[in-house]
């Protein structure tokens, strides 16, 4: 039988979703049995939206230690003007909250501001040097989840994602969650702007421990609940459209002043706004908060159901430097379990559209800015658009169904094809240059876009497909050759090989 589409992907395109019960969770692979990539991919395609060929050269020139160590200090790495031009582009980057409120208000768009915090957040995923950076910005922005539907949000979450997510990304835990506590974008998304003491309301109180800090069963009770929500009354902000809106504000008329119990500490009547510093504190430097966000970050970077002896490790890391990220992070990527897991990691519709431009060196347009937006939409990831606060799922078996997966080669063969657009279309010609047959074609391909090695058999199903029964090393006629060369890159984009992370 020839070889075929249809026939490759049905041998090495991507499995059904399975169940959760594997005898070891780095026995957790996309593909069967795919050749190991080298570690600075695997470093790489883990600390990135996708790895590119001139990064993964500069990589393996210098050493996985010596790339990793510049990525953890992102603020070392020349972004060569990429800040600078995008706050120029777009202006509410860099407005203060007040600012942004105007900027936003009548006759003026209400999404304006978010509009361009998405734009830029797509442009340095695509385009900027700091990669781990960006990977760390979208690990907590799902973390503190917040959905920008209501209009009070779409204006309040740009600044958040500058103030809150983005300078604390690669910093201390204790410092993000004081941050986020603090956020109007947080205050209003969980209510807490309308928690008084007349009438406590709940739902942060309970989010901050389940989902920000101790996880569901971190050993809290219900009582906790209650008064950790007592501890946070008077913690508001201004209304959206105020001539005051400056950010947070303690209003004490509004608290409740009386005493307390949380996880079995004894705040006393009269500490005001020092009650809710109090519990942050508390829940901060909490075991079971080391233990949760370290299972996350595991989960992020290695796999899905991460050994507990890589959690353990963390956890250790976690309490004895106070929650330093990139103290945690450093000892992940250096950990056994993190260089035995290749292919254990499903990329998302993010990381998967991103790694396909990113790979494919697609130019950076308007028109594509937008196309992404549109696409990830699609897929049901959008930039601050998943609705409950827990954030969007990082494991394989939600992402991965029928639907998704033909959605996924669907895009990958309109890539592969034509570009997302007309003014950002990618260069195939560029990307298999200077081949002049089939199997040259697969080589500039595997080299350039996959970055990691074929198996044998399956760089013969594709030279197969590419050769249609003819010899693959037939020269061939420059527009044939690309013809099959876009073929052969919408193969590879939908392969096991591509959509593992």
């Amino acid at each position: 039988m020839a070889m075929t589409r249809r026939k490759f992907l049905a041998e090495r395109g991507v499995p059904e979703a399975v169940s959760a019960d594997y005898p070891h969770p780095l026995a957790q692979k996309i593909g069967a049995a795919l050749p190991v990539p080298d570690p600075v991919f695997l470093l790489q395609s883990r600390t990135s939206f996708g790895v590119r060929q001139d990064q993964l050269a500069r990589g393996r020139l210098i050493g996985a230690t010596a790339w990793l160590e510049e990525q953890l200090a992102p603020a070392a790495i020349n972004d060569n003007g990429l800040e600078a031009a995008l706050v120029a582009a777009l202006p509410s980057l860099g407005m203060s909250l007040p600012q942004i409120v105007a900027y936003t208000a009548p006759p003026n768009p209400r999404y304006r501001a978010v509009a361009e915090t998405i734009t830029a957040t797509y442009v340095r995923q695509m385009a900027g040097p700091r990669q781990l950076l960006e990977v760390m910005v979208e690990f907590w922005t799902n973390h503190f989840n917040i959905d920008i539907g209501a209009p009070e949000l779409a204006v309040t979450k740009p600044w958040d994602d500058r103030e809150v997510v983005r300078r604390h990304a690669m910093g201390n835990f204790r410092a993000i969650l004081h941050a986020s506590a603090r956020s109007p974008a947080m205050l209003y998304f969980l209510d807490n702007f309308s928690n008084v003491a007349s009438g406590p309301n709940e739902n942060y109180a309970r989010e901050l421990m389940e989902l920000h800090t101790l996880g569901i069963t971190g050993g809290y009770t219900e009582a906790d609940v209650k008064d950790v929500a007592r501890c946070f009354t008077g913690w508001t902000v201004p209304r959206v459209g105020a001539a005051t809106l400056t950010g947070f504000i303690f209003r004490p008329e509004l608290h409740d002043d009386g005493p307390k119990r949380v996880l079995g500490m004894d705040i006393a009547a009269g500490g005001g706004e020092s009650d809710g510093l109090r519990v942050l504190d508390l829940l901060a430097a909490h075991p079971s908060t080391a233990r949760f966000i370290c299972t996350k970050l595991a989960r992020r970077f290695v796999t899905d159901f991460p050994p507990a002896s890589l959690v353990d490790a963390l956890s250790a890391e976690f309490t004895r430097t106070g929650g330093d990220v990139i103290s945690i992070l450093r000892m992940l990527f250096r950990s056994a379990e993190f260089a035995a897991a290749a292919d254990a990691k499903f990329k998302r519709p993010v990381e998967f559209l991103m790694s396909a431009l990113r790979a494919t060196r697609a130019v950076n347009a308007p028109a594509l800015l937008r196309q992404i937006n549109e696409q990830l939409a699609t897929f049901s990831q959008g930039i601050f658009g998943w609705p409950a606060p827990n954030g969007y799922p990082d494991v394989r078996d939600y992402w991965l169904h029928t639907n998704g997966t033909l959605a996924r080669w669907n895009l990958a063969s309109a890539i592969a094809e034509r570009g997302l657009t007309a003014d950002s279309r990618i260069s195939v010609a560029g990307l298999i240059a200077p081949a002049v047959t089939v199997r040259e074609a697969l080589d500039r391909l595997e080299t350039n876009v996959l970055m990691r090695p074929l198996a044998q058999s399956d760089r013969d199903l594709l030279l197969a497909f590419a050769s249609s029964g003819g010899s693959p090393d037939k020269p061939l006629n420059a527009g044939v050759l690309l013809q099959i060369s876009r073929d052969l890159l919408g193969l590879l984009l939908s392969s096991a090989y591509f959509m593992a992370r």
